[in-house]
């Protein structure tokens, strides 16, 4: 595929509808949503911007239970004091977790069972990892493209390999594994086209596809969501003018895969979207207008083309 043609999926995949957001809207405002009790949910990486606005949504919406968990516990206390305030009743756990050490999933698994008796309705992926934006693999440095996998990738396996069987074991109607992924992922030419980072995330999503078709029979649902743009320590030494481009507020992704994950009203929405690409950014309601033309085309997917 030329570099052109490549370009252009991008771009479509960016544009995929007419109307992008930049901030929550009504169709996905988590305040409008009550989820049934009791409604568990996990975040793995669960400070800083996409942290903290994927936990402000659960905690609108009322969640029960929260399990924050990241690398740094100073940091998680700082979200889950926020969360508390917000929601009073909800029970918040901060663990602790390297997601690139099978044995801190692990243990964050036997947490769940501890403090939630085994209950976990949905479970969000939200650890990422991205070195210096370089374009040329010579250039690049063996160690970023080594820790992009071990985060981006391999640290999703662990998070699916010991979490997946507390979802299925819970049964609720939600029953959600999300990886916050990125419009890296299908990009190969241009300023951004790092690789460490563009082809982790890239396995990342098709990781996502193979949950689907092992999962989706169990009532799994499952989906790579990009948190749009987004001003973080993640991007912290970008170049100016990334920077520039970092408008959108991180509660639109905790809005928006609130929306996606809820068990409300949500059969046609699992059946179209499971395993599928998605972006925060894109208006809701006219991605349900989109639905069969979707299923139709299997689109939102990774696929190479054979002629």
């Amino acid at each position: 595929m030329s570099s052109t043609k490549s370009q252009l999926n991008a771009q479509h995949c960016r544009d995929f509808v007419s109307t992008l957001h930049t901030t929550p809207y009504d169709a996905i405002n988590p305040a409008a949503v009550n989820l049934p009790s009791p409604f568990v949910v996990c975040i793995i990486g669960g400070r800083g911007a996409a942290g903290g606005g994927l936990a402000r949504a659960y905690a609108r919406a009322g969640a029960s239970g929260l399990i924050l968990a990241a690398r740094t516990r100073t940091a998680l206390e700082e979200t889950a004091k926020e969360v508390r305030s917000i929601n009073p009743s909800s029970k918040v756990i901060v663990s602790e977790c390297d997601i690139t050490s099978e044995s801190h999933v692990k243990s964050l698994a036997e947490t769940v069972k501890t403090e939630f008796n085994g209950r976990l309705d949905v479970v969000i992926v939200n650890s990422g990892y991205s070195g210096p934006m370089i374009t040329d693999v010579v250039q690049e440095s063996p160690e970023d493209y080594r820790n992009a996998f071990d985060v981006n990738t391999i640290g999703v396996f662990y998070a699916a390999h010991h979490l997946l069987p507390l979802l299925v074991a819970t049964n609720s109607a939600a029953m959600s594994f999300i990886a916050i992924n990125s419009m890296a992922a299908p990009t190969v030419s241009g300023p951004f086209a790092h690789a460490h980072y563009c082809v982790s995330k890239a396995a990342q999503a098709r990781l996502i596809e193979m949950i689907n078709e092992q999962y989706s029979a169990k009532g799994i649902f499952c989906s790579s969501v990009h948190p749009g743009g987004m001003r973080s320590d993640f991007l912290r030494g970008a170049p100016e003018w990334l920077f520039k481009l970092l408008v959108d507020s991180p509660d639109l992704v905790g809005a928006f895969c609130l929306w996606l994950t809820s068990p409300i009203n949500s059969e046609r929405r699992r059946q179209v979207l499971n395993g599928r690409f998605l972006s925060c950014k894109w208006d809701v309601v006219e991605l349900e207008a989109r639905f069969d033309e979707i299923l139709e085309k299997d689109l939102l997917r990774f696929r190479l083309a054979v002629e």
